[in-house]
């Protein structure tokens, strides 16, 4: 294999990634130097340049989508570069200003994996409108943070942000519109396909787990939702559908939301009683369990052999977890807990680095 062929290529893309992982990945952008960026793009057009030369004909189906993650890398890295520029500009207010920045790109990678290029029909109301509400939070920080003398990358920043929002409000305006298409029987089913991932989500967040740790507004969420399914059963149902399943599954839903109700009673209970810091010591443990279920099942893995389904489940369970951290610090201050964002924030930065390499690693594989 030579930086010629396409295995090659791909290699080349693969180190720029990990170099950067490795260098910058979750250090704070003020104390970076933006010069060290110059190399991993100099690598990138290396290989652009490898791949114009094989030419279509040579390089085969996947060179396109090679192509196409060769120029979102190299955005990306140009854009890193601006923004470590701006935060040296800035100084040491950057910090809690990244911190915000970092939160908005969770956001952003949340909503691509839930949502982009996926059926309206069988997508999740309320989580675009709980990212809606995280980025209107993270907007108020930034311009808080900032005040009026952002310099033009973070105002960038908060422009993007709110381009977001904009974005995930006219999704949250066409998602119920695309759950009521189709005939009755059809609503009907989806509808139990979309309460069923609602059980799901309360299978993996929360069965089995510690009270502590369990975010209230997740449940909270799960609950909103099933209730939004079970009045459009039971509206399919009074407007004449006759369909046993549709009936079943309203009393199925009526159980759930029981069992959820008294669990989010017992969760809040269970955290009322108990000091800030046990808590946040807590999630420290809970996160320090994700860290090793990485190493376990992933560290020094091949990525075609890798589940890249599980590891967004894992980034979705630090996410939560980081939240936590961040929501409890801003009313307790508490140095280990600070210490222990960084360090969440830092490996939920490389596990969504990872996780499209590994994708991209099975998909060439695969053809």
């Amino acid at each position: 294999m030579t930086d010629t062929d396409l295995d090659g290529i791909q290699k080349l893309l693969t180190e720029a990634q990990e170099a950067y992982v490795r260098d910058y990945g979750g250090k704070e952008r003020h104390l970076c130097d933006p010069a060290g960026i110059d190399p991993l793009l100099a690598t990138l057009k290396k290989a652009s340049d490898a791949l114009d030369k094989l030419g279509a004909l040579t390089a085969g189906d996947n060179a396109a989508s090679l192509r196409a993650a060769l120029e979102a890398q190299t955005e990306q890295f140009q854009r890193e570069q601006k923004v470590i520029i701006a935060a040296r500009e800035m100084g040491p207010a950057f910090d809690r200003f990244a911190v915000e920045g970092a939160a908005a790109n969770f956001v952003f990678d949340r909503y691509n994996r839930h949502f982009a290029g996926q059926g309206r029909d069988t997508r999740d109301l309320g989580l675009i409108q709980e990212l809606v509400e995280e980025l209107k939070g993270i907007k108020k920080r930034m311009i808080a943070i900032g005040g009026k003398n952002l310099p033009a990358q973070m105002q960038g920043d908060v422009e993007l942000v709110q381009q977001n929002i904009e974005r995930y409000q006219a999704e949250e305006r066409e998602i119920p519109k695309a759950h009521q298409s189709g005939t009755p029987d059809e609503q009907a089913d989806r509808l139990a396909w979309l309460a069923n991932q609602q059980f799901a989500i309360y299978q993996t967040f929360f069965a089995g787990q510690s009270r502590l740790t369990r975010r209230p507004q997740l449940l909270v969420r799960l609950i909103d939702n099933l209730k939004r399914y079970r009045t459009a059963m039971f509206e399919l149902k009074t407007r004449g559908l006759k369909n046993d399943s549709n009936d079943g599954n309203i009393g199925v839903v009526d159980g759930r939301l029981q069992a959820y109700e008294t669990e989010l009673g017992e969760i809040r209970k269970a955290r009322k009683g108990v000091k800030l810091d046990e808590i946040m010591s807590n999630l420290g443990g809970t996160a320090n369990e994700l860290f090793q279920k990485y190493r376990d099942e992933y560290a020094d893995k091949p990525r075609t052999k890798v589940s890249a389904e599980e590891l967004s489940v894992m980034i979705d369970k630090l996410d939560e977890v980081r939240r936590q951290m961040e929501d409890l610090g801003r009313v307790e201050k508490n140095e280990p807990n600070v210490q222990n964002q960084r360090i969440v924030r830092e490996y939920q930065f490389a596990w969504m680095q990872e996780l499209p390499m590994i994708r991209q690693a099975q998909l060439v594989s695969a053809t």
